[in-house]
């Protein structure tokens, strides 16, 4: 139900990709949201929805909180600044959208969670097809916004030692060496 992250992941060398490929990793996160919700229809909350359910949380609770922390406190502010030095309005309106989805999500989250802790410890909990569909729109909206337009102005804009201290405030959060 449930898959594994690929070895082949950018490092932090690779700020943007390794950005980037987390919202691959947040896709296939929201597939398996999905794939849940269709088992627990027809099987109940069976040993396999449990452990997806673990699964599930386990990465949002923390690779999805990092991504989001990567964004809000360091990607985010460079470029808004970088957007203002070049005149590019239209990255920053994206990126007040993008912090206002953060925060939106997050209350969804909130929400599937509850549901999703109940189904880990084995009880009956309703996993609504509609709050998972609404939670995997606005992650795959607001993906498709970055992609759209703040990942290719960060790669036009940031210099190598910007991506170089963006990669390591991120290896920092998350208490590694590069």
């Amino acid at each position: 139900m449930y898959g594994i992250a690929s070895p082949l992941a950018p490092s932090f060398d690779e700020p943007l990709e390794m950005l980037e490929a987390c919202h691959g990793r947040i896709d296939a996160q929201l597939a398996t949201l999905e794939r849940l919700a269709e088992h627990i229809a027809r099987h109940g909350c069976d040993a396999e929805a449990r452990e997806a359910a673990r699964f599930v949380m386990r990465y949002f609770d923390t690779s999805g909180v990092q991504h989001h922390r990567d964004e809000d406190e360091d990607l985010f502010p460079l470029l808004r600044r970088k957007a203002g030095e070049a005149a590019r309005a239209e990255v920053s309106a994206v990126i007040n959208e993008l912090e206002g989805d953060h925060a939106t999500m997050d209350l969804q989250w909130s929400r599937l969670r509850e549901r999703l802790d109940a189904i880990a410890r084995g009880e009956d909990a309703l996993l609504a097809a509609e709050d998972v569909e609404r939670f995997g729109w606005l992650n795959r909206r607001h993906i498709e916004k970055e992609a759209a337009l703040v990942l290719p102005f960060a790669r036009e804009t940031l210099a190598l030692d910007e991506r170089a201290a963006l990669g390591s405030r991120m290896a920092a959060r998350r208490k590694t060496t590069r």
